[in-house]
């Protein structure tokens, strides 16, 4: 509504309320001037509204037990999966989806995307005995991908969209691991961002890790893909997928300063940087992981996880 003021997320409905006060007025000089029909008007509209109420009502009552009308989709099969042959965009955002009651992540990304300037794939990983089906080598009938369990998905998917008023591509894809099914997908497309819902079997960074062990698995030329994971509670986990700068804790940074001011007190070593610090450590502790040491310094590594993870009472 133009003439609202935004303050952070929120809207004083400034014009909102400028022009109900208008109308206001016009109805108060109505009733004032024009009695007779203004209270004409207003029995118009009590019984209008009355006659509206009720046939909703019946409706409801109608339809109450049926079956929810299912969209209709027609199903195109081709191996050789692209942007172009989908019909999007490189940089397109990947959602992925499977249960029909859980499209929270999918109302997210919705919410905070234009999809006039970056396209949204909404795709179904189904598992399926064989070989991935990008290969070629294995030829799915349409029936074999998508059924009716596909059907009712995407009729709630397109449903949402249709409610905010977006734009989304759906795509069902079969494999025999979903998580290489959706890199392989994202890598296709040229995806920029794959979104999850929170799994109901796994945290979110067992999660990401299998996902990012799929990544790993990607032929040559691998994407630069961010991995997001939305939680039912609206909570966001992400977790850029490959090599990328760690996330370093402010207690890290400072022990990296600490160790680089201790050497570089020595003039000889006044033009060391921090980054040298760190590669040499990364060369010690890949030199340890070689050797008889390994055992003993990943038993740190696991001492660190458990103190990391324990719970706050």
């Amino acid at each position: 509504m133009p003439g609202n003021l935004k303050i952070g997320r929120h809207e004083i409905p400034i014009g909102l309320g400028l022009i109900t006060g208008v109308l206001f007025l016009i109805a108060i000089a109505n009733l004032l001037t024009k009695q007779d029909a203004t209270i004409a008007g207003v029995i118009f509209s009590g019984v209008f509204y009355g006659i509206l109420t009720v046939s909703e009502r019946y409706a409801k009552r109608e339809q109450a037990g049926q079956i929810e009308a299912l969209e209709q989709f027609r199903v195109f099969d081709n191996p050789e999966l692209d942007y172009a042959l989908v019909g999007t965009r490189p940089g397109n955002i990947l959602v992925t989806v499977r249960d029909p009651n859980r499209l929270h992540h999918l109302r997210h990304v919705l919410s905070r995307t234009n999809t006039s300037h970056q396209d949204v794939v909404v795709l179904s990983a189904r598992l399926s005995p064989g070989r991935h089906s990008f290969t070629g080598s294995t030829s799915y009938e349409a029936r074999d991908v998508f059924d009716i369990y596909e059907q009712e998905l995407f009729s709630r998917v397109v449903a949402l969209a249709e409610k905010q008023g977006k734009r989304v591509s759906l795509l069902v894809v079969p494999g025999t691991d979903v998580f290489d099914a959706i890199m392989l997908t994202a890598q296709r497309l040229e995806s920029s961002r794959v979104v999850s819902g929170l799994s109901t079997k796994l945290a979110a960074d067992e999660q990401a890790k299998l996902t990012g062990d799929a990544w790993e698995r990607l032929p040559e030329p691998k994407p630069r893909l961010t991995m997001e994971i939305i939680g039912a509670d609206g909570r966001r986990h992400e977790y850029p997928l490959g090599p990328h700068e760690p996330r370093l804790r402010p207690c890290d940074v400072e022990l990296l300063h600490k160790v680089w001011l201790e050497i570089t007190a020595d003039p000889r070593y006044a033009g060391l940087h921090h980054y040298d610090v760190v590669a040499l450590a990364l060369e010690e502790l890949k030199r340890t992981l070689n050797s008889k040491g390994r055992e003993a310094l990943l038993q740190q590594f696991n001492s660190s996880v458990t103190e990391i993870a324990k719970p706050v009472r």
